[in-house]
């Protein structure tokens, strides 16, 4: 505790041996100034050191020395608080059970003047995406978690980073494969960012960013921090307007029939965007805390989208009939989107044991206005064909509750056990009207409503050994019932889901000396589909296609096996065996003389990914560069709507991320991320090779960081598609380069405590659209 009895935060606390100095075991102290000391001998020196107070030495040889280090009063040093000057180690990857961590975060080159989102860009293993996303060896998008607490949806998180330094980062954990804790419905791993421990005050972080591409999208975040004795507020504002050109062109053959579809599309969206969050942290008593979070957001929405659209026979050059078609899409009134979480957390001792209870709710909805025009050109004439109005309206709620115990025996064997549970419902209502006189006019062959209805329940337990300095293992298992019931308003006709899982996972760690890490994991997980996906209603998009969802898709479960090999910290060798049954995916599939994106199941699937990382700093540590080579080979078969499916498929990848200091003394840098992925056939597609790459400059100030940089710089488009016994397509879709400037300023105290934000992972899942 501090000169004035209050308990001290971010403490190291390191037990020696007396003789040898041999460090036994190391800690550091909570938010509330308490600390878990491991299993150690009755003799040992214990070191306690926290920037701004004075060191201590303390001699332990007894029992009694034991009670006297209960409490520790530590001492204003004034001299480390004038100036300080830290130098420490490159950060490095090292590998603990169940997961990758780096720590020492503000030691790496790529801290200097970058926030949280930056950092993990330059990370080894992860991949950030400039349009938004953020994966892990080449999976689909993690759960971003900050001190081990969901924080909502990916874009909430992208925001959060956006408006915390990397500099107050204590490490970063990337779980490739989720344990049995986490929802089972979690297949891209998570990336658990954990803060460093804080002093009380207040923080205040402004960041604007600005893109440009064909338009421009502003953005700008305002995240502020406040610590107090008892409570502790977390809140953040963000507003944007992003505007976005898309330009594509579709080629449909249709074998069967000898005939084809040429269409041209032109897009232009726009978003506006507002949102906020205001996290509470109330600690009641020494052992017991009580949280309360809220979260509102509201978009509003337009697309115009155009297209021309040819049609003609296979093989010739000459065009039958030329359609247009102008769609508009917009919002009515801004979307809202809010939700609620109140949680308890008792701190049954000082050992670690605690227990959390979490309730949440969450209040979505979706409004859609599509206006649709299609044109006939014929000659120097154009007949207006149809004009029709499609009027989806989504209204979304779910709430849902658990419960989680952790019972520490000692630092070496902890238990945890939980239960969790929640309910969902989806209403869909959907209007198509053809134009008659002034007004829409319901086709009842057409309008629609749909409304599904799911319930989850979950248990799990897990249990982590440590057996000794070199082995160390977690066993865990999770159950889950899950049932599911929808209905269509127009036929009376249900769909009913009733399911029950058990998912078991399995982590070994072995370090045989500290140059060398080997570690096994194995997990299974399922992946259900999302409310947005059952919805069973048709949306066109233009004179030749249509969207249609899919309400009796099947949930598909996953088995995952990962060999993990570090050396020399510098080395890294993963390599991952994946097995998914009943595969869902979208697929683009003719309908007649039209074109249908459908999801379907459609097999089942094996998945080997080898991967080997490199990193080294060179020239006195003016250039840090890591270097990632990925290789993988696929075998998935199946068939879907009778196209039979059958892919054997081997693709690689190369990934160069550079940070260079182009000045030291003044905190200029220059970042570059380039990758390299060679052409992959899909179940659905087949996609050629592609190259990215992206560059920033940036320039760290005393409280102000800024950036610059572009991306999308080596590929002007992008072109995917397929061949079928009866049917072919290609879709090219245009790329622009687009700059990107952001700047930050914080105010206030730079290192004020966080409140984490909590919220069901599964209740998030199922909310994607």
């Amino acid at each position: 505790m501090d000169e004035n009895g209050n308990g001290l935060s971010g403490v190291y606390l390191v037990a020696v041996h007396p003789e040898t100095s041999e460090v036994l075991t190391a800690t550091a102290s909570d938010d509330d100034g308490k600390y878990v000391l491991g299993s150690v001998p009755l003799r040992f020196i214990l070191n306690v050191t926290r920037l701004g107070y004075a060191s201590q030495n303390i001699p332990v040889a007894g029992e009694t020395d034991l009670d006297a280090i209960k409490t520790i009063r530590m001492q204003v040093d004034a001299a480390q608080i004038d100036e300080v000057i830290v130098t420490a180690d490159a950060p490095r990857i090292r590998r603990e059970v169940g997961k990758f961590v780096m720590r020492n975060i503000s030691a790496s080159p790529f801290s200097k003047g970058s926030n949280a989102l930056n950092f993990l860009r330059f990370m080894p293993m992860v991949d950030v995406r400039p349009e938004g996303g953020i994966s892990i060896l080449g999976k689909n998008d993690a759960r971003i978690h900050i001190d081990g607490r969901s924080v909502g949806s990916n874009q909430m998180a992208e925001q959060m980073l956006k408006g915390i330094s990397a500099s107050e980062i204590a490490s970063i954990e990337i779980i490739p494969m989720s344990g049995s804790a986490d929802a089972a419905e979690n297949r891209g791993g998570i990336i658990n960012i954990v803060l460093k421990r804080p002093d009380e005050g207040m923080r205040l972080i402004a960041t604007v960013e600005d893109r440009q591409g064909y338009y421009n999208s502003p953005q700008g975040v305002l995240f502020m921090n406040y610590a107090g004795k008892r409570l502790d507020l977390t809140a953040g504002v963000t507003v944007s307007y992003n505007q976005l050109r898309q330009d594509s062109e579709h080629e449909y053959d249709y074998l069967q029939t000898g005939l084809f579809t040429h269409s041209e599309f032109h897009e232009k969206t726009k978003s506006l965007y507002g949102g906020g969050y205001v996290n509470l942290d109330y600690r009641i008593a020494d052992r017991h805390r009580l949280g309360a979070q809220i979260n509102l957001s509201s978009t509003n929405y337009r697309n115009r989208s155009s297209s021309v659209n040819s049609y003609g026979r296979v093989g010739s050059s000459r065009i039958d009939s030329i359609y247009r078609a102008d769609v508009r899409m917009k919002s009515p009134e801004a979307n809202l989107n809010w939700g609620a979480n109140l949680n308890y957390v008792f701190n049954i001792d000082d050992k670690g044991s605690r227990l959390g209870v979490d309730f949440d709710f969450i209040d979505n909805e979706n409004k859609r206005d599509i206006y649709s025009l299609y044109h006939r050109d014929s000659d120097a004439s154009s007949v207006t064909t149809d004009d029709f109005l499609q009027r989806p309206r989504t209204y979304t709620q779910v709430y849902g509750g658990r419960a989680e115990y952790l019972h520490c025996f000692n630092a070496d064997n902890k238990l945890r056990i939980g239960i969790s549970a929640y309910r969902g419902k989806a209403d869909n209502d959907f209007f198509y009207g053809i134009y008659s006189g002034e007004s829409y006019v319901s086709d009842p062959r057409r309008t629609n409503g749909f409304v599904y209805k799911d319930y989850n329940f979950a248990g799990h337990a897990s249990f982590l050994r440590v057996w000794s300095e070199k082995f160390e293992t977690e066993i865990g298992v999770r159950v889950e019932k899950y049932y599911a019931r929808g209905m269509q308003q127009t036929t009376s006709e249900t769909i009913n889901r009733d399911e029950f899982d058990v998912f078991p996972s399995l982590s070994l760690l072995y370090m045989p000396s500290d140059d060398h890490e080997l570690s096994l994991d194995f997990s299974s997980s399922i992946s259900r589909p999302y409310y947005g996906l059952l919805n069973p209603f048709i949306t066109y998009t233009s004179p030749s296609t249509y969207v249609q969802n899919n309400p009796y898709l099947r949930s598909s479960k996953g088995y995952e096996l990962m060999f993990a090999y570090m050396l020399l910290d510098d080395y890294m060798l993963t390599v991952d065996y994946l097995y998914d049954d009943n595969l869902w995916t979208e697929f683009t599939l003719p309908a007649g003389d039209m074109t249908r994106t459908y999801t379907d199941n459609y097999g089942n699937s094996h998945v080997l990914d080898v991967s080997l990382f490199v990193s080294k700093s060179l020239f006195r540590d003016y250039w840090n560069l890591s270097a990632e080579v990925m290789m993988g080979y696929e075998r998935t078969y199946g068939e879907v709507i009778g196209q039979r499916i059958d892919i054997k498929d081997f693709s690689y990848g190369i990934t160069l991320k550079s940070n260079f200091a182009l000045s030291k003394k003044y905190n200029w840098h220059l970042d570059m991320k380039y990758k390299y992925s060679s052409e992959s056939h899909k179940a659905a597609y087949e996609i050629g090779s592609t190259h990215e790459m992206e560059i920033y400059l940036m320039k760290q100030f005393r409280r102000a960081s800024l950036s610059a940089g572009v991306y999308n710089i080596l590929m002007p488009a992008v072109t995917v598609g397929n061949t079928l016994a009866d049917y072919r397509f290609s879709i090219t879709n245009k790329r622009y380069v687009t700059g990107v400037v952001t700047f930050s300023y914080t105010f206030g105290n730079q290192r004020a405590r966080r409140v984490e934000k909590r919220q069901n992972e599964s209740i998030e899942k199922r909310m994607q659209w």
